[in-house]
């Protein structure tokens, strides 16, 4: 079964709702206001949200693409494992001295 995402009031799959979100255009002031009564979002919560995220318009203007970051961080593993810095065995990453060493320096992070 497909994951089912919901998301404004509408329950979807993954795949529909990353192609709703390729292609939706933007919504017109007046349509956007009785989409936010309807789901009975308050004039201060719309604001609050567009304070703090981009809408659809705003990323595609800006050139940006969601990421996954499981997806990131995944890579981000295996890239570690190819440099001998990680051991995957069992499910389990174990550190090697020369991964700490390098992970510490490089990005920081202290395992």
């Amino acid at each position: 079964m497909a994951k089912r995402i919901h998301h404004m009031g509408m329950t979807l799959t993954k795949k529909n709702h990353d192609r709703f979100h390729r292609a939706a255009p933007a919504l017109p002031p007046k349509q956007h206001e009785a989409l936010m009564k309807q789901m009975k979002i308050t004039r201060e919560q719309d604001e609050e949200w567009h304070r703090t995220h981009l809408t659809l318009a705003e990323q595609r203007a800006q050139g940006l693409k969601p990421v996954d970051p499981f997806a990131l961080g995944g890579g981000f593993l295996a890239w570690c494992v190819q440099h001998g810095w990680l051991v995957h065995k069992g499910g389990t990453y174990f550190a090697s001295k020369e991964g700490l060493r390098e992970l510490r320096s490089q990005f920081e992070i202290s395992l």
